[in-house]
């Protein structure tokens, strides 16, 4: 999907950009295949020796880039062809913000089917505390949802590379905690793809991480553990729904002590793995049936995918 992706970059309404592809030490045709794209000024291919994870990708071009925002692109997520027109337009009518994020589409089973977050939520903007980056909480954003000021990684630094999960959580949270404003942006202008290989995760590690990044927002103590246990119920959570009912229950005891043992969560643990995961096929069943939404954006997602498929 690399190439779909860049493709998205060079439909821009807004030309003035440089785009960093970085191919991270791929050992299948990747390098040919981005090598094949329109020839353009603006497109840089990076090659790394040897692969070191999105974290190292991401920050050797931070460190080559030149412009006044850095904006991210996972290779299997689109922008929508007025994606960085919209970020230059809300960034000069609010200079002062200079970490930006947006809405986007949400593409599964094979089509659109709605936004990743509600248009008419309500979003803290301007100087936030460092932990709301934690979580979706009070931001919800993804990276490739978001527009960060240059100069603010020379202040903050960039990702840490011994974090495999959550490292842009953890930079995220550094930005906003020195005092990096926070620009939201309702509209849809990206298409991102949700899969099982995204959704299947290390949760025992993504609760950890999202410590790590908690403490890089400094919140005070008592919010610390207000929020150290919500996020744990989340993790937890998430292992029940994937099946893992025994880890759940563990994670639960051991973050949240004996008032684990009164949650319905703890309760429903007690379910055994096989009935789980026969709710969860029902539960992917039911999604794969929702409508789709967004004909346009879906013409525009095939329409990319059919141009990549002929480089």
């Amino acid at each position: 999907m690399a190439a779909a992706a860049a493709l998205s970059v060079l439909a821009q309404t807004e030309k003035d950009f440089e785009c960093f592809i970085v191919d991270d030490g791929s050992t299948d045709d990747t390098g040919r295949v981005l090598g094949a794209l329109p020839k353009d000024s603006r497109l840089k291919l990076l090659r790394m020796e040897k692969n070191g994870g999105q974290h190292a990708c991401r920050n050797r071009a931070i460190k080559l880039s030149q412009g006044r925002f850095v904006t991210f692109l996972d290779s299997d997520d689109l922008y929508l062809p007025g994606r960085l027109a919209a970020f230059r337009r809300a960034a000069e009518e609010r200079p002062a913000a200079g970490f930006w994020f947006s809405n986007a589409y949400v593409h599964r089973f094979g089509r659109v089917q709605g936004t990743l977050f509600d248009p008419a939520r309500s979003i803290p903007q301007g100087k936030v505390p460092g932990w709301y980056a934690v979580g979706d909480k009070f931001l919800p954003y993804v990276t490739t949802n978001v527009a960060i000021r240059r100069e603010a990684f020379d202040k903050h630094g960039v990702f840490r590379e011994d974090l495999r999960i959550l490292e842009d959580t953890e930079l995220y949270a550094r930005m906003l905690g020195g005092g990096l404003e926070v620009g939201a942006i309702f509209e849809p202008l990206s298409v991102r793809f949700l899969h099982d290989a995204q959704i299947t995760r290390d949760y025992e590690r993504d609760f950890k991480e999202a410590l790590i990044a908690l403490d890089a927002g400094a919140p005070p103590p008592d919010v610390r553990e207000a929020r150290r246990r919500e996020i744990a119920l989340e993790v937890a959570t998430y292992l029940w729904k994937d099946a893992r009912p025994e880890q759940a229950r563990e994670l639960l005891v051991r973050e949240l002590g004996d008032e684990a043992r009164s949650m319905p969560l703890y309760r429903w643990t007690h379910l055994p793995a096989f009935l789980l995961a026969g709710l969860r096929a029902a539960r992917r069943a039911a999604l794969s049936l929702k409508p789709a939404a967004a004909p346009d954006v879906q013409r525009f997602v095939d329409s990319t995918f059919d141009q990549a498929s002929k480089l």
